[in-house]
C-alpha cells in the first residue's frame, strides 16, 4: 500500500480527514484557508518532522 496516497479505509487516514473536517465545520475555515494553513505548516515543521524521523533510524 502507498502511504502518500489518501485510504479513507486507513485509520491514520481517518484521523487526519477528522482534524482538517473540525477546521472547517468547528472553527469556520474556508477551504482556500484550510489549505494557505497547511501549506504553511508543511514549511514550518518540516526540519522538525526530520529529525524526528532521524531518531526514529
Amino acid at each position: 500500500m502507498d502511504k502518500t496516497k489518501l485510504d479513507i479505509n486507513n485509520p491514520h487516514h481517518q484521523l487526519l480527514i477528522g482534524t482538517l473536517s473540525m477546521f472547517v465545520d468547528d472553527f469556520g475555515y474556508t477551504t482556500r484557508e484550510l489549505f494557505e494553513l497547511m501549506n504553511d505548516s508543511q514549511k514550518q515543521l518540516w526540519s522538525g518532522l526530520v529529525e524526528m524521523g532521524k531518531e526514529k533510524r
